[in-house]
């Protein structure tokens, strides 16, 4: 299954590319995610759930990030174990971040979901639907986080 889309987030280039090279921040802003953990600079696990129309999945999750252009694109590599179920999804992710103006980013993204074991059973047609809402939620996530950020930023001290 591939799934590509973007997103618009008010801020600079760098300060976008800043958040996604910080693997906990980042994070917060992933949906069902938990307890997720940096082991290297490259390397992290975490601990999802995701809600499908019929069930709640959670897996075991470790991603590596495999190449990156500074400040323009980054490629990521995930694997994850269904807790209760057999099977294993395999995801390749491509980021690309273009400057629109100096205080706005688009983010596009190219996404290679693949699915085995009892997993892959609930369809492509289920799965697609929840990773289209997961990503859409990402998306609001990341824009709210900047948002916030900005709002905190323009609040000057009285003195």
């Amino acid at each position: 299954m591939n799934i590509s889309n973007s997103f618009t987030i008010d801020a600079p280039r760098r300060q976008v590319w800043q958040v996604f090279m910080e693997v906990e921040k980042l994070a917060g802003c992933v949906p069902g995610c938990k307890n997720m953990r940096a082991l290297s600079a490259t390397e992290y696990e975490a601990d999802m759930e995701v809600q499908t129309k019929f069930m709640k999945i959670a897996f075991k999750a470790n991603g590596q990030l495999k190449s990156f252009v500074e400040g323009e694109e980054l490629n990521v590599e995930m694997t994850g174990t269904p807790v209760k179920l057999a099977g294993l999804f395999r995801t390749k992710l491509k980021v690309r971040l273009h400057e629109l103006a100096s205080d706005k980013t688009e983010v596009a993204y190219e996404m290679e979901l693949r699915m085995s074991g009892r997993l892959s059973s609930l369809g492509d047609v289920i799965m697609k639907g929840t990773v289209e809402k997961s990503s859409y939620e990402f998306a609001e996530n990341v824009q709210r986080l900047f948002a916030r950020q900005a709002s905190a930023d323009s609040v000057t001290p009285i003195g």
